[in-house]
């Protein structure tokens, strides 16, 4: 039996120019991540990765 596939929404007109403006204005903002390998997730998947043999 087939199941049915829902439609993927998309933006269309003023809401897509909205949305894309928010996105640069967030790209533009971005500043980096300052001492990103001592964040905890960081430093949690390093460990893992550790244990997994694949660092």
């Amino acid at each position: 039996m087939a199941t049915a596939i829902k439609a993927i929404p998309t933006l269309h007109g003023k809401e897509a120019k909205e949305f894309l403006r928010h996105a640069e204005e967030a790209e533009r903002n971005f500043k980096g991540f300052k001492d990103i390998e001592e964040h905890p997730f960081c430093v949690m998947a390093r460990s893992i990765l550790e244990k997994a043999g694949m660092r």
